[in-house]
């Protein structure tokens, strides 16, 4: 016979249970006070994720999985009114920075008053209306935004750098800026078309005239002021930050010498080549290697010309010298990166020289 103080004990365990759940998912939350880096304190509705908390407040965290919690973008520190990570935030970040107070943005909600350090450069971004006013099509799979700035009507951002773009509530991207950062009233995007990819088609559907909203500028991905060589690093649309970057080399910080090393699988994925051609003679500083995986023989442009034939990581290995001052720039696909900063490594360049953008 089971006994009644079995049964009672068991009662209060499950009603116990539900009460938590209820609070922790369910509960209708009042007024929290969140205090951002010791300054600004802002009242929010609680119950909600701190990305969207600090949006009502144009606080604007980056963001490029639609609050899936799997880009890692929008990582801050919680100081104050600390709760257990989530299940996400554990498979993002690593268990010594969790314990610090490390969490996600989009996955930690506001149910107390809470203090957060969120990084400085944070503070900093803008919601931006821009108006498309033509788009280009570079490639099958590829097509260039360029937008006017309708408010606020200019921009800065370091070289390099990316926005974001959301084009339902919840769904947003990142996108590099793939314009020079001298044209401070319009800016440029380099979109790939993503088979089902809800935030590219969205984009690739967008016609002259139509406006569109993003946020930035955000990255670490940036171009550093020194006189050591750069070597920038594309495959694909990863083109599309570079452009900024060897600009402000050329223009900005003469006599510096920059190389560009730009894979792809043929020439037909290739976009902007011809451009960067006419730089290698009109900048002695500048060099460009252009490299095909899918070709198996080199190819020569009516210019001149070579187009070699293999992998971007192969012609890194062939042309860069051991123990060269340098530091490298890559954006790209997971696989060309990890095996072109293998090759940076070998020849000397320091893993915190070597800044990268995967997608």
């Amino acid at each position: 016979m089971i006994s009644p103080l079995f049964v009672m004990n068991g009662l209060v365990t499950l009603i116990l249970v539900i009460l938590i759940t209820v609070k922790r998912y369910i509960a209708v939350y009042s007024d929290c006070t969140v205090v951002v880096n010791g300054e600004k304190t802002i009242k929010v509705q609680g119950g909600q994720t701190i990305i969207s908390a600090l949006s009502g407040s144009k606080i604007f965290l980056p963001s490029a999985c639609g609050g899936k919690g799997t880009c890692g973008f929008c990582k801050i520190e919680v100081l104050e009114g600390r709760e257990e990570a989530t299940s996400i935030e554990e498979a993002v970040i690593p268990y010594k920075s969790i314990i610090a107070g490390t969490r996600l943005g989009c996955q930690t909600k506001v149910r107390s008053d809470i203090s957060i350090r969120v990084p400085e450069e944070y503070l900093s971004v803008k919601e931006y209306r821009g108006k498309v006013t033509e788009v280009e099509v570079l490639t099958h799979d590829i097509k260039r935004f360029n937008i006017d700035l309708i408010e606020p009507k200019t921009i800065t951002f370091k070289s390099g750098q990316y926005v974001v773009v959301e084009p339902v509530p919840g769904e947003t991207r990142a996108y590099s800026i793939a314009s020079i950062r001298r044209w401070e009233n319009r800016i440029s995007l380099e979109v790939k078309k993503v088979p089902n990819g809800l935030c590219s088609t969205y984009l690739h559907a967008l016609h002259a005239g139509e406006e569109l909203i993003f946020f930035g500028p955000y990255g670490e991905f940036y171009l550093r002021t020194n006189q050591s060589k750069v070597v920038c690093v594309a495959g694909g649309v990863g083109l599309a930050p570079m452009k900024s970057i060897i600009d402000e080399v050329l223009t900005e910080q003469k006599g510096r010498k920059v190389e560009l090393y730009y894979g792809a699988r043929t020439i037909d994925d290739m976009y902007d080549y011809e451009r960067y051609i006419r730089l290698t003679k009109d900048y002695e500083d500048f060099k460009f290697y252009p490299a095909l995986s899918d070709v198996e023989e080199i190819i020569t442009h009516p210019s001149g010309f070579i187009f070699d034939s293999g992998f971007i990581s192969s012609e890194l290995s062939k042309r860069l010298v051991e123990g060269e001052d340098m530091e490298g720039y890559l954006c790209g696909p997971p696989i060309m990166i990890d095996t072109s900063i293998a090759v940076l490594r070998r020849k000397g360049i320091p893993s915190d020289r070597i800044y990268y953008d995967k997608f």
